[in-house]
């Protein structure tokens, strides 16, 4: 049978393979083994690839997450934190495509943690080499470890070994050597937990088949049916823990609107709901709760029972997640006691797009977590439905209805194409995060209502274009990594020798919808690249210089003209907290009065500052806000951008270049200089 196990597991990755831009087996393997492993908390690829620390230094780890109360922490700035107790989950993840499992990835393992989790050591005085992401991984430990230690958290480490291998013959040695790590973690950390697991080729392929059911059905005390499309339910406890809990016990957190995470820890309002659970006295649940929403596309009533299908609770994570844990530990007090339950039936998006919208403003939700209902996004995900392009707006919903994996496009993926094909700016590209979607002006900057929206499915078509051709051409065994980091520089280089030029606008940039680069078209381009492309198997991002000097030979080579432009455009940066409070729309105002013509001279918020008797930081943020206004235009290092992106206007005694230049349009036709 294990064998067996071994050939379903390899067809799965062949499959993998053949519809990803990787073509390096053991790098798939190790993204399919991570996105297994962590399958209960329903993470996104962008998710998984923040933890994904595999690489050069990487002291045996290869995947490294931490999740507070089942919520993965990316940043420890931005991070609704529990303001008591917190159940903390750290996953220590090492992957090998082997068909054993051998002893020498865990006593890599072993001496890693025996010195990177020694907390009471800065970085810089860590004996060994470590990579900048198992790096920032310590920080964040560090600082969660110093963030909920007051509440005495639980902690909790899982760590697994992963293989083609069947667990039933692991060594002896091996299996002295995962004990050993499992109390060398406790023992660094008082009152906490480790759990050490073999993860074979039968655990993978019965994690595989794991499918999440989001056709569901609900027992209730009472309902009103409201009308076609709408009821109201009262539901025990008990049951409605047993409907969104799985077959392991775990929440079924894919239930769940994945754009929206609004779970606080405990507060005030959890901690009240949870000493309500507890009261055997207290009155009946639904009196002091405002309940859970719930979207279906379908619903029927059989008896005592409602059947959903396709279902998300868009509204009640809080209530859900407190429910969850008082009978998760055993307790059987209010299980009698109801909820209420509010259930929508609707098939058309942007009905559900406003309930969503609707029913989460109501309770603090960060800006970004509801950026999938924004109109653009909408826009986009349509647009490139048309070309049969699978837009990810709401977090693995496509890969929830089984659409093919290689015709997905995430935010972010969009984003970095925009920042690389429209900005030219392919170092920020290859950096781009997430979290760059919680700054309103950057977020505008990027997913613009200027853009024409037959730009968008060019930008995926020619990036998709660029991993096929550096997968399949550019070395004989390519990974993700090595796509990611060459992926904007190459694209650029395409899109610039298809136009004869780095100066294109992104109104010339949608002509190229339905134009074949060819492979000789990214041959040539490579030959200039493959100068500075790591031979390395897992390579580290290139430094600015490399770009720039990569976009200046192709310039030579190809007579493009334009380059002075790379790297000169980006986001804006983010608007900084003032004491002073929110901004009026009448210190707007004369912030827009007292401000002269662009391009403004450097430093002129503090001059503005002066006059208006306010401060800098004040009067940089209201600037900010007339940009993402339109009223007045993107300035960065004395040049001025129109919202297409072009060049309009420059500061001569900051800028050696002329608009002309900047703009130069190289060998475009005629009517296009104009």
């Amino acid at each position: 049978m294990a064998k067996n196990d071994v050939v379903l597991l390899d067809g799965v990755i062949d499959a993998r393979v053949d519809e990803s831009a990787s073509s390096d087996r053991a790098e798939t393997f190790e993204a399919f083994a991570l996105e297994q492993i962590l399958k209960d908390y329903d993470l996104s690829s962008d998710e998984i690839e923040s933890g994904w620390v595999d690489g050069g230094n990487d002291g045996g780890i290869d995947g490294a997450f931490i999740f507070i109360n089942g919520h993965l922490l990316l940043d420890a700035t931005d991070f609704p934190w529990p303001r008591t107790s917190a159940s903390v989950d750290v996953w220590l993840i090492t992957v090998k495509h082997h068909a054993t499992f051998q002893q020498a990835p865990l006593d890599s393992m072993l001496a890693t943690v025996q010195e990177l989790f020694d907390l009471a050591m800065e970085n810089d005085e860590l004996k060994g080499t470590y990579s900048s992401e198992v790096l920032t991984f310590r920080t964040l430990l560090s600082q969660t470890y110093r963030r909920v230690s007051i509440s005495r958290p639980a902690i909790n480490f899982h760590v697994r070994y992963v293989s083609r291998g069947d667990t039933d013959q692991v060594g002896e040695s091996v299996r002295a050597r995962a004990m050993q790590l499992e109390s060398t973690i406790c023992g660094l950390f008082s009152s906490s937990g480790a759990k050490f697991q073999f993860v074979g080729a039968a655990e993978l392929v019965q994690e595989f088949r794991k499918a999440k059911s989001f056709s569901l059905d609900l027992p209730f005390v009472e309902h009103l049916a409201t009308g076609r499309d709408s009821y109201v339910l009262l539901v025990r406890l008990a049951d409605y823990v047993r409907f969104v809990t799985d077959e392991c016990g775990q929440l079924r957190r894919y239930l769940f609107d994945s754009n929206v995470r609004d779970f606080l820890g405990d507060n005030e309002v959890n901690d009240e709901i949870d000493r309500s659970l507890a009261d055997p006295l207290a009155p009946d649940f639904w009196w002091l709760n405002n309940g859970v929403t719930v979207l279906a596309t379908n619903a029927t009533v059989p008896g005592k029972t409602i059947q959903l299908q396709n279902i998300q609770i868009v509204n009640g994570l809080q209530t859900t997640e407190t429910v969850f844990r008082h009978f998760q530990t055993g307790a059987t007090t209010s299980s009698d006691r109801c909820l209420l339950v509010k259930i929508v039936v609707s098939s058309d998006a942007q009905v559900r797009d406003r309930i969503i919208r609707a029913t989460n403003n109501q309770s603090p939700v960060e800006v970004a977590a509801l950026r999938a209902t924004d109109k653009i996004q909408r826009d986009i995900e349509e647009i490139l439905e048309r070309h049969e392009w699978y837009y990810e707006r709401r977090k693995n919903y496509y890969r929830n209805i089984g659409k093919p994996l290689m015709r997905f496009v995430t935010p972010v993926y969009l984003a970095s194409a925009v920042v690389a094909l429209i900005f030219k700016n392919p170092q920020r590209a290859t950096r781009l995060r997430p979290k760059f979607m919680r700054n309103q002006a950057a977020y505008e900057s990027v997913f613009s209502q200027n853009f024409p929206v037959e730009v968008w499915p060019v930008l995926v078509e020619v990036y998709k274009r660029t991993d096929s051709w550096l997968s399949k051409s550019a070395r004989k065994q390519v990974g993700e990594r090595f796509v990611i980091i060459w992926r904007p520089l190459v694209a650029l280089l395409a899109v610039a020798k298809a136009f004869g030029t780095f100066a294109y606008s992104v109104h010339r940039l949608k002509d190229l919808a339905g134009a074949a680069l060819s492979d000789v078209h990214f041959s040539e381009i490579w030959e200039i690249v493959r100068a500075f492309a790591s031979a390395e198997a897992r390579p580290e991002k290139p430094r600015s210089e490399v770009y720039i000097e990569c976009c200046r030979r192709a310039a030579d080579q190809f007579c493009l003209g334009g380059v002075q432009g790379i790297g000169v455009r980006d986001f804006p940066s983010k608007m900084r907290r003032m004491r002073e409070g929110p901004l009026s729309d009448e210190f707007i105002a004369m912030v827009n009065d007292v401000l002269p013509p662009q391009p403004w001279r450097a430093e002129i918020h503090h001059q503005v500052a002066e006059v208006l008797n306010s401060t800098p930081t004040r009067v940089s943020n209201a600037i900010r806000q007339l940009i993402v206004d339109g009223k007045r235009f993107e300035q960065r290092d004395g040049i001025v951008f129109a919202s297409d992106g072009r060049v309009i206007m420059v500061d001569p005694e900051r800028v050696p270049w002329s608009v002309e230049q900047l703009n130069q349009e190289g060998n475009l036709v005629p009517e296009d200089r104009g």
